[in-house]
């Protein structure tokens, strides 16, 4: 088994557990530590968004503004829709994937009916 990369930057060493953290087993004195795999995981925490998203935006020849939603809930998500800034109505799905082509329909059925996008 080839040594792994790090090896050559950074020297193996032994940490012991104390209150305050990881030391090194030999001195305890030095204020910067290697990361080793042994302690710290190999994988991130993901970053997680969890606020209201607008999906779409989309205008009226006669000035009428319409937008949607997206927002995450515990079992799902929920996507509301508004015109000229007023909550129209609401709509709950068991998951993402089901509210992103709801999302998706209602904004082609509004083009279809002369709504067309705005930019932001």
């Amino acid at each position: 088994m080839a040594p792994s990369p790090l090896s050559s930057v950074f020297r193996l060493v032994n940490f012991v557990p104390t209150s305050s953290g990881f030391v090194e087993e030999s001195d305890a004195s030095y204020w910067y530590y290697a990361c080793l795999w042994r302690i710290v995981p190999e994988t991130a925490m993901g970053l997680v968004y969890d606020e209201p998203t607008v999906m779409w935006r989309m205008r009226r020849p006669d000035g009428l503004l319409a937008h949607a939603m997206i927002g995450p809930r515990p079992d799902g998500a929920v996507v509301v829709w508004f015109i000229n800034d007023r909550p129209l109505g609401y709509r709950d799905f068991g998951d993402w994937t089901a509210a992103l082509r709801w999302s998706d329909q209602m904004q082609a059925q509004n083009w279809a009916v002369g709504w067309r996008l705005v930019m932001d």
